[in-house]
């Protein structure tokens, strides 16, 4: 078992996002906050089948509706460079990554890359995740 990072889970999730050209969000409220928290549930539910254990949580304060540990990983991914985000409340971001470095990302990830690809249909594809 390998043990997984938030920034490896972000990273990879940029990854597979960028190489689908899916690279500005425009959210509302903690809908960011949830889709993560949802996609680290689905990490946690298939880890032993991965090869993982994660070291970290995406939990969403319901008094709060965010996740600490999101904001400080997403500041991270913009410190990398890996986005941007175009306000102080995460509402909008940017990937940055061209597909050369989202594959490099995604080849240094220690899990499946076909359960991130289908972490962001899941999650980040659907009708509510307003692409701009």
């Amino acid at each position: 078992m390998n043990i997984l990072t938030a920034d490896q889970f972000v990273a990879g999730l940029m990854s597979a996002l960028a190489l689908k050209n899916r690279k500005h969000f425009v959210l509302n409220d903690s809908e960011l906050d949830e889709k993560f928290e949802h996609a680290f549930e689905d990490l946690v539910a298939n880890e032993e089948a991965l090869g993982v254990i994660p070291n970290f949580t995406f939990y969403t304060d319901p008094l709060h509706g965010d996740s600490v540990a999101l904001r400080e990983t997403l500041l991270a991914a913009r410190e990398k460079e890996l986005i941007s985000i175009n306000n102080p409340t995460f509402h909008t971001f940017d990937i940055k990554l061209d597909d050369s470095r989202a594959q490099q990302y995604l080849e240094k990830v220690p899990f499946l890359k076909t359960f991130l690809n289908d972490i962001v249909d899941r999650y980040f594809a659907d009708s509510s995740l307003k692409l701009a």
